[in-house]
């Protein structure tokens, strides 16, 4: 989903006065003539424009009802360039072999994307690596150990996030940015609402914002002690496979992805309790929203998710996480034999802790 996790960028409100389209210059050195040069929107995963090069120059362009956060592909190019832009004149100026040193300038939101990468990169990444570390070791003290620090590293991750996002309160990317934080920090997720509504009617706006109004607004869906509506879906082989079936069973029903790093980063956390608590009536279910099914069925392989997949390849508009207001993975429903929901999106020793107390 995304090597880097803080691949967000801010805009400002500010007078300047914006172009009436995106329009994208770049000049690249190392990039082949004819090279394909794609624009693709960030949450629809869609290609708003594309472009073949001349020289090691390119031009894209395209019309954006909202500011957003696009990305760059380049034909040969392992790396993508995220940039948040509106409809500015933006030139693009670099590299094409190294892409994270490429200088964007013509959009005060990138800027400010360099702001927010400058402070929260440092300290997000040592909180993932010590997450990732974690979930593997198997030794329970230096588990433990891990664990404290990524406590203490998340504590200084959302310090920061909160510290930026009330000095711009006005930004739709604040909006993405809190979005994306209540994916990963439990302590933002719970105070979801009350942080939304601190932000300014600006950053209530366009995409980020429609997926957090869902978000609240279908908060009251999936309550502990209710029952998990049932839905059936096409298996790995294209068969439907309905939950019901597994009734009788404790179920995680695991909404997630191949590109979700997140969900990749989960992984063995669930792999770890299914092997530990197959025997014991627990299985999982594996909701996916991937597009591609060749990805999909390659990173159950490689992550050795051994237990029942479906997905309708709609990416997020899978009919399940719409059905269930899923607006960010890694999400999760464990329920009981009967059907009840006992927890939500219990995640690393959090989801063995349960199990171990809960299954006998």
């Amino acid at each position: 989903m995304k090597k880097n996790i803080i691949a967000f960028a801010l805009l400002l409100t500010s007078p300047v006065l914006y172009a009436q389209s995106l329009n994208i210059q770049g000049k690249m050195a190392n990039l082949k003539d004819s090279a394909n040069v794609v624009l693709i929107d960030g949450v629809s995963n869609k290609e708003l424009s594309a472009s073949k090069s001349v020289a090691g120059n390119f031009t894209l362009q395209a019309q954006l009802a909202y500011p957003s956060l696009l990305v760059l592909s380049i034909d040969g190019v392992n790396q993508k360039l995220p940039v948040f832009v509106g409809n500015e004149n933006v030139l693009i100026e670099g590299d094409a072999q190294n892409l994270a040193a490429m200088n964007v300038t013509g959009s005060v939101s990138h800027e400010v994307y360099k702001v927010y990468m400058n402070e929260l990169n440092p300290k997000m990444m040592p909180y993932v690596t010590n997450m990732q570390a974690a979930s593997q070791e198997k030794n329970t003290a230096k588990k433990d150990s891990l664990n404290k620090v990524a406590a203490i590293q998340s504590k200084e991750v959302i310090a920061t996030f909160k510290k930026l996002s009330k000095a711009n309160a006005a930004s739709p990317v604040t909006t993405l940015m809190l979005l994306q934080f209540s994916n990963i920090f439990p302590e933002v997720k719970e105070n979801l609402s009350t942080i939304y509504d601190g932000l300014e009617a600006s950053a209530k706006k366009g995409p980020f914002a429609e997926f957090i109004d869902k978000t609240i607004a279908s908060s009251a869906f999936g309550q502990i002690g209710t029952v998990l509506p049932d839905f059936t879906q096409a298996d790995v082989n294209g068969k439907p496979f309905t939950l019901s079936s597994l009734r009788g069973k404790y179920v995680l029903v695991d909404f997630w992805a191949s590109w979700c790093g997140p969900c990749r980063a989960e992984n063995p956390n669930i792999v770890k309790a299914f092997n530990k608590f197959k025997t014991k009536n627990f299985t999982v279910l594996g909701v996916s929203l991937d597009q591609d099914k060749a990805k999909w069925l390659e990173a159950i392989k490689k992550d050795g998710l051994a237990w029942n997949h479906v997905s309708d390849l709609k990416y997020w508009n899978n009919a399940v996480a719409a059905q269930f207001g899923i607006q960010s993975i890694p999400a999760s429903f464990l329920i009981d034999p009967s059907g009840k929901i006992i927890a939500r999106d219990l995640r690393g020793a959090d989801l063995d802790k349960f199990l171990e107390a809960t299954i006998k």
